[in-house]
């Protein structure tokens, strides 16, 4: 992204509604950075508020730091719960096998759907989309068609997780070891969460 694009962006940090529709939030691994963040309920991850948008076919994001907010008078509170109802707005849970198929260009079999336990939880551009595990709501959903309240959360990158409902039969620890395998063989450094998995209740 040129300079002139980066100014184009940063003239709307001046207006409030322009801010308000572009706030989603963004996870990364727990830091000391200045920013409008929290924790998260995933050890070692802290979600934090970005203003996130397309410019000339390109996604962009910018990091929220304090100061952005007080200049147009949004509260953090206002600024958090705006970010997740726009996050939870553009979220997408799609299964592994759709989403091999999508990279293969191997046709998907739809009636195997039902039995493919692992899906990816991302955004709609795939880009800054781990965040969407915050939308509860959908998780919820999810889980309800496999009769359960409990969920696998494996941190894929910081653009995407991989979920799965509770089953007795995967061990956490070696699904812990898969994710930092990926992480160490597949995963940028910067763009990598923690190298473990998770089980969350809802």
């Amino acid at each position: 992204m040129n300079t002139e694009q980066i100014n184009d962006i940063t003239m709307n940090f001046n207006d409030p509604e322009w801010i308000l529709e572009h706030l989603t939030i963004a996870l990364q691994h727990s830091s000391e950075e200045a920013l409008v963040k929290r924790p998260c309920d995933l050890d070692g991850i802290e979600q934090y508020l970005i203003l996130q948008g397309e410019k000339e076919g390109a996604n962009y994001s910018v990091k929220v730091v304090p100061i952005i907010l007080s200049n147009v008078g949004i509260s953090e509170s206002k600024a958090w719960d705006k970010a997740l109802e726009n996050l939870s707005a553009d979220t997408q849970i799609v299964s592994l096998g759709k989403v091999l198929s999508d990279i293969t260009g191997i046709s998907y079999d739809n009636a195997a759907e039902a039995d493919i336990r692992f899906h990816v939880i991302t955004n709609s551009n795939k880009f800054k989309g781990a965040a969407c595990i915050m939308n509860r709501k959908a998780l919820r959903t999810f889980t309800q068609k496999y009769n359960t309240n409990m969920l696998f959360v494996l941190p894929s990158s910081i653009h995407e997780m991989m979920i799965a409902p509770y089953d007795g039969n995967y061990n956490l620890e070696d699904l812990s070891a898969m994710v930092k395998e990926i992480n160490e063989t597949q995963v940028s450094p910067e763009e990598r969460l923690t190298d473990r998995a998770y089980i969350i209740c809802l």
